[in-house]
């Protein structure tokens, strides 16, 4: 490996410690729960629904190193300071980065039901 990459993934190392979450995240993945370095985000995301009309929501997801999430499987729990989410999708490595899309609750278990607004 050469140096200038080299000092880049330093840097990069440096940048995803000041935007990671705190408290970090923790995966359950087989059971075991483990700590990584994480990215959150939750964009707006827009369902549509069938016969007109459409849902607003949030997809949260995590960027995290590719290495940290061995093991890691859709519906694994991730936990985030209090909040729970489970894993949907696991993207692809994308130079040593995975973006792996989450959803709001505990695996397997029921959904709350919706509080509709007037």
């Amino acid at each position: 490996m050469n140096r200038f990459t080299e000092r880049m993934q330093r840097a990069d190392r440096r940048v995803d410690r000041y935007f990671a979450e705190d408290p970090s995240v923790v995966l359950v993945i087989e059971g075991q729960a483990r700590p990584v370095v994480a990215i959150f985000e939750s964009p707006d995301d827009m369902a549509l629904v069938q016969g007109g009309g459409e849902i607003q929501d949030h997809a949260p997801a995590i960027s995290v190193y590719t290495a940290d999430i061995i093991g890691l499987e859709k519906k694994c729990q991730a936990l985030i300071g209090v909040a729970s989410y489970w894993v949907t999708h696991i993207g692809a490595d994308e130079a040593g980065r995975t973006r792996v899309k989450l959803a709001r609750g505990v695996p397997g278990k029921d959904v709350d039901p919706i509080k509709w607004s007037k």
